[in-house]
């Protein structure tokens, strides 16, 4: 089992936050996202670990960590980040962005996950999306899932809250079959027409619409739910309440940094 977390990103709604560094390396206690993630799924028995680099990639050096590059982080996304990386591909890979944190218990229901495309959903996110944005719908995109456990439906904008199941969180895993299912829904992106791309290029695919795009070619896509235990840091105001309430120890509410 590999982990390759893309870490390409400069993260430009955290403003001053990464004039000088990459989004992961944001620190929460007194020690990086990314630094807090590597622990983690170290901790879960996952050393295999990869960073897919782009904005100041120099600064994403760590032992016994393996590295793949995107030289045109600054136009592209997600989906081509992680197939900078793709040498790196085994039959086992998990996918995680690099600007989030969870608690081992949220990795651990992924390792445990048997199917081959596992996505982790949130179905308690919605507390933590009325924290986080006056306007929870701002941010919320649809997740629906079906009797069996598969996502029909990821990453569109929603009017109603109550329709959401789950919220996606940005970490996934593919193996066995799910890993050729990966590599040829890249080779097939974009052959058929599909309503993101009037919003955005095909380099700048986001992952949300790569796993809309195998959904839609009949490749199951499993959620895999928790409740919380995990925290984002997207923007200066994630950023600056985050550490607020780690500092008083609310934090708790939402990812509790003592579990093991």
């Amino acid at each position: 089992m590999k982990a390759i977390l893309l870490a390409a990103g400069r993260g430009s709604r955290l403003g001053r936050y990464t004039e000088a560094q990459p989004k992961c390396l944001t620190e929460l206690g007194g020690r990086s996202l990314i630094e807090r993630q590597i622990e983690t799924l170290r901790g879960a028995g996952i050393d295999d670990i990869v960073l897919a680099t782009g904005y100041r990639a120099e600064m994403l050096q760590f032992d016994g960590i393996g590295s793949a590059h995107n030289p045109d982080w600054a136009s592209t996304n997600m989906v081509e980040t992680l197939f900078c990386a793709e040498q790196e591909f085994t039959d086992d890979v998990i996918v995680s962005y690099a600007d989030i944190v969870y608690e081992p218990r949220v990795i651990q229901a992924l390792v445990d996950a048997t199917h081959d495309v596992s996505v982790v959903v949130d179905r308690q996110w919605r507390v933590y999306w009325e924290h986080r944005f006056d306007d929870p719908l701002s941010d919320a995109e649809s997740m629906k899932i079906d009797d069996a456990g598969l996502i029909t439906e990821l990453g569109q904008p929603v009017e109603d809250i109550d329709l959401v199941d789950a919220q996606y969180i940005g970490l996934m895993r593919f193996r066995g079959t799910g890993v050729d299912a990966l590599r040829e829904t890249r080779r097939t992106l974009g052959t058929t027409m599909r309503p993101w791309m009037d919003k955005r290029p095909l380099q700048q695919a986001y992952m949300t619409d790569f796993l809309t795009e195998m959904i839609l070619t009949g490749i199951p896509v499993h959620a895999i739910d928790i409740d919380g235990g995990w925290l984002e840091i997207d923007t200066e105001s994630d950023f600056e309440s985050a550490a607020s309430m780690w500092n008083d120890g609310s934090i708790n509410r939402f990812f509790d940094p003592s579990a093991r």
